[in-house]
């Protein structure tokens, strides 16, 4: 039915060929095409047709030489009295599949002799012709697949957010999507302007494979533009080439993107200080490469949650990240839990040995905190794994390679304790590839008070509270205050609050006591300017302020004396007095 003209113009070449007529049917009996008397009604459905049901059903070709007469002709309302003079059918098969029939009828003597004298030809040709009408809606199909293909090609290449051309080998457009409309500022396909139709010819005239910038002009505009050119297909002799098209802009601001979702895991270490933002950018940098790492810095500094930014936001992101504090495992004990131990290896070892905490951050990273601590036996292992890349477990026969990158932490000088023999110092040079020192809290005082309201916030949803914050005297207080434990301190000062104000501000003249017993310090240790009553400082403060406004109002100096109800002398005496400039 979707190729009933092609079936109708195959209908009437062979009647026009045999001079018999033709009807041509689908596999519902819906006539889809016929000649002579046949033509008219094309699409009615034949009911009762028994012939072209038996050829369907067979799938082989049906010859009646007397209609009315053959056995499957009784079943027919029509049988006797049938207009038909002989009839010979034949199915067309598709996939495997009778799709059709196609029926040679004739209704007269002169017909009937030229359908029968020659059968084995007719059917012959009639077979070739089911094949032809398979073969058209075979053809159809595919078609129709083309057009489907080229449909998703044509929303696909649109959803792609970079212009794609593709060109062929004169520079004319055989294929563009939206974006490359945009970018290029195309407004009407087919009509580009001068500079496009050069930009497409240079392109062809390249070698096959390009990168090139170039800069377009548009409405006084410019637009820099990455043009990347690959060869895609030979149609005849000539090539066609797929053209793809970003803004740099785009290209640098997806690089940004980029980069900032790296930066994340530093963005929640919190502090907005120059001294930690450089810190936080170099060690992004660092967090990018595989080498060994020494974090150096005063007890809470945040050490560990540096080494865990740097873990996150490196390749190793989904591999395991392993702590190991160095200094809260005894020494007897810290080689089996580095290095993992065989069954047997020592008195008390679990019956089926013991990975160690190395092959447990294989692919990733382990943190080994306070290396300071590690006693001297276990520094020589360390050593070894850090130069070979392998331990090998307590009891064990032979060495096991890990891919571990190796982050260490301290709160010690290891250079003096190299000095003081110890710590070794070939193990320092192996830890110490890439250093970072984090500032103590008191050297960045701006990160104090920004420390303080993130964990007034965190406390506030901790103990269901509505704490606002901390007042102009007690932010005094903290940001002079030492802070030698640091962020830890601060945090632990700001929870100890938490258990005696659940709401409102934190300030000296309700919670002094408070801070002062926690902080241990004296009230004398602090100071809190009084409020300023002097008469000299607020005439010149006002002084100032009629200044400012004469001048703010495009008015002369000597405007000043009447806002001020003094004299013109007095006010030039008093400016002089209080040096100030005019």
């Amino acid at each position: 039915m979707d190729i009933q003209p092609v079936v109708q113009q195959i209908a009437d070449a062979i009647a026009a060929v045999l001079k018999i007529e033709v009807e041509i049917a689908n596999h519902q009996f819906i006539r889809v095409a016929g000649t002579g008397e046949n033509k008219v009604g094309v699409l009615r459905k034949m009911e009762g047709d028994f012939v072209y049901q038996s050829a369907i059903r067979t799938g082989q070709p049906v010859i009646i030489e007397n209609p009315g007469f053959e056995k499957v002709c009784e079943r027919c309302t029509f049988y006797k009295n049938c207009s038909e003079t002989g009839e010979i059918c034949a199915p067309i098969t598709y996939q495997n599949q009778a799709v059709g029939i196609i029926g040679l009828l004739a209704f007269d003597s002169e017909q009937r002799m030229r359908l029968f004298e020659n059968t084995d030809g007719i059917l012959t040709f009639l077979n070739k012709m089911a094949e032809l009408l398979a073969s058209k809606l075979h053809e159809h199909e595919m078609i129709k697949e083309l057009t489907r293909s080229s449909e998703k090609m044509v929303k696909v290449i649109n959803l792609v957010d970079q212009g794609i051309i593709v060109l062929n080998s004169i520079g004319t457009p055989l294929e563009m999507n939206i974006k490359a409309e945009l970018l290029l500022g195309i407004k009407e396909r087919g009509k580009y302007p001068a500079q496009i139709i050069n930009l497409f010819l240079d392109l062809v005239e390249q070698t096959d494979t390009l990168n090139h910038t170039f800069t377009l002009e548009n409405n006084n505009k410019e637009r820099t533009l990455f043009i990347t050119k690959t060869k895609i297909a030979i149609v005849g002799q000539y090539p066609e080439y797929l053209i793809s098209i970003q803004d740099v802009n785009d290209i640098q601001n997806l690089a940004e993107k980029a980069t900032e979702e790296h930066k994340r895991p530093f963005q929640q270490i919190i502090g907005v200080s120059s001294k930690i933002n450089e810190v936080k950018e170099y060690a992004f940098k660092v967090s990018q490469s595989n080498s060994t790492v020494l974090i150096q810095g005063e007890s809470g500094t945040g050490k560990e949650e540096f080494a865990k930014a740097i873990h996150n936001a490196s390749f190793r992101k989904d591999k395991p990240f392993v702590t190991v504090n160095c200094g809260a495992i005894p020494g007897n004990l810290l080689e089996s839990e580095l290095f993992g131990y065989e069954k047997g290896a020592f008195t008390g070892a679990n019956d089926k040995g013991r990975i160690g905490k190395f092959e447990l951050a294989n692919k990733g990273s382990i943190f080994l905190d306070e290396i300071g601590e590690m006693p001297a036996l276990l520094q020589v292992k360390l050593l070894r794994v850090l130069q070979e890349r392998e331990i090998e477990h307590l009891g064990g026969n032979g060495p096991i390679a890990v891919d571990v990158r190796v982050i260490a932490a301290t709160n010690k000088d290891l250079q003096q304790m190299v000095k003081d023999g110890k710590f070794r110092e070939d193990l320092y040079f192996r830890l110490n590839v890439i250093p970072i020192t984090i500032p103590p809290l008191r050297s960045r005082k701006e990160d104090i008070v920004a420390l303080s309201e993130y964990f007034i916030s965190e406390f506030n949803n901790t103990f269901h509270s509505k704490v606002l914050g901390l007042d102009k005297g007690v932010k005094e207080i903290v940001l002079n205050y030492p802070w030698k434990g640091n962020v830890r301190e601060l945090k632990n000062f700001i929870e100890y609050l938490f258990n005696f104000i659940d709401s409102g501000w934190i300030t000296l003249e309700e919670h002094e006591e408070l801070i002062i017993r926690k902080l241990e310090i004296k009230k004398t240790d602090y100071y809190i300017n009084p409020p300023s009553f002097s008469l000299v400082k607020m005439e010149e403060e006002l002084i100032r302020k009629a200044l400012n406004y004469v001048k703010e109002h495009n008015l002369n100096v000597e405007d000043a004396s009447k806002l001020l109800e003094i004299g013109r002398a007095t006010l030039f005496r008093k400016i002089n007095k209080y040096q100030i400039d005019t």
